[in-house]
């Protein structure tokens, strides 16, 4: 009677499930039952493929049969089955060749490039597993959360995929609140000025030691410092630099006369630092790959512009600055992407406070400040599609290829 009940509550279970819900758990399951299919069939020289389908079939069955009977009725057993199928597909891989059981001859019967194809879709997988769980899946699992009213107390009881509430009152309260056009607009400005800036730190850093001299390397070595220290570690040096009571800078402006100014918290002041900051903190990645397409510039090049008399600044402007073209661009946008996304260095540093929130503080205040998740999801959408249109217009217009 017990075991009727649980496997009435079970079918239940299943019934609740949306569309979507019932959708991807079946994907989910033919993902792992096509995973140990195709590795299995591939360490018993069989067809990986036909390996891959029987898994699909194979795992979408188990998926739905265990919920219907009740051994898969939580998300720890769901990871639980999918790691005992995995574990069993593995030591079946190694064991049956070794015993010469079931093994086929499909490495006869195809051409070397299928062989080759079928290799590579081997060695693919596991990364197309990793990205699928810790990428794709939160990015969609965000989406939907956009789209529903949810704040911080109810993700213990959250269906994941479910539209039931679908709303965009997290889009209108986002796009109608008071100083989220200025915070957009601050974070673009924040985002060009570090780029830009950050990308001309290194040139001239790069410019400075490209020749020989002595001490170059050691130079070049602690030009790496802001880059490779510990963010808590460069944040305290800048906290305690520009500190307006006891800071070295506070120091000797009051030496020459000048009056103590609290460079981190007053309005006036606190974005031109973060700004400062962010030059300063990933200059040496740029000078990195400044540097290396310098040193990759022909001589040739630069001892026909000396016979020719062209000066050091013309060499400059005609030789050196033309062969980077290619570097700017590429590091205009990876720099620009990474420092849109930025959270960490302006949160040490100010908090978000003195005129210095950005679009990043924002999703953070939404979340753990406001506990409203649907609302911080609904402005990591907008920073995620504004980040997106910034990108492909980048590409369209702007993209600058090595010739």
């Amino acid at each position: 009677m017990a075991a009727r009940v649980q496997g009435q509550k079970d079918v239940v279970m299943l019934q609740q499930l949306s569309i979507l819900e019932l959708a991807i758990y079946a994907l989910v399951w033919a993902l792992a039952g096509g995973i140990a299919g195709f590795y299995l069939f591939y360490s018993l020289n069989r067809n990986p493929r036909n390996g891959a389908r029987l898994g699909v079939i194979v795992g979408v069955v188990i998926g739905i049969a265990g919920a219907l009977v009740g051994i898969i009725d939580s998300a720890q057993a769901f990871i639980n089955t999918i790691f005992v199928i995995w574990t069993a597909t593995l030591i079946a891989a190694i064991a049956l060749p070794q015993a010469q059981i079931g093994l086929g001859t499909h490495d006869k019967t195809v051409t070397m490039r299928q062989r080759i194809a079928d290799l590579a879709y081997g060695l693919l997988l596991p990364t197309f597993v990793i990205v699928m769980v810790i990428v794709i899946f939160p990015m969609v699992w965000n989406v939907v959360l956009a789209f529903r009213p949810i704040r911080l107390r109810d993700l213990p009881d959250l269906r994941l995929f479910s539209l039931d509430e679908f709303t965009l009152d997290n889009f209108n309260r986002v796009i109608n609140s008071r100083g989220f056009v200025d915070t957009l607009v601050r974070t673009f400005v924040y985002t060009i000025s570090g780029t830009v800036l950050a990308i001309l730190l290194g040139l001239i850093a790069a410019l400075i030691v490209k020749d020989r001299f002595p001490g170059r390397n050691l130079v070049r070595g602690f030009l790496l410092f802001p880059y490779i220290a510990p963010i808590i570690s460069v944040v305290l040096i800048w906290k305690l630099l520009f500190n307006a009571q006891f800071g070295l800078v506070n120091e000797v402006v009051d030496a020459l006369g000048g009056r103590r100014v609290d460079f981190l918290s007053t309005p006036a002041t606190a974005f031109t630092m973060v700004i400062l900051f962010q030059a300063w903190r990933y200059f040496p990645f740029a000078f990195l790959f400044i540097l290396a397409r310098i040193q990759a510039i022909p001589d040739d090049l630069y001892e026909a512009a000396k016979v020719d008399g062209a000066a050091p600044s013309q060499r400059l402007l005609h030789i050196t600055l033309p062969q980077l073209r290619a570097v700017f661009g590429t590091l205009f946008l990876l720099r620009f992407i990474w420092t849109f996304n930025k959270f960490d260095d302006v949160f040490l540093l100010t908090g978000g406070a003195a005129n210095t929130q950005l679009i990043t503080i924002e999703i953070y205040d939404q979340l753990f400040s406001a506990r409203n998740v649907g609302t911080a999801a609904a402005v990591a959408l907008i920073l995620a599609a504004v980040l997106f249109v910034i990108v492909g217009i980048y590409f369209r217009w702007f993209m600058v290829e090595e010739h």
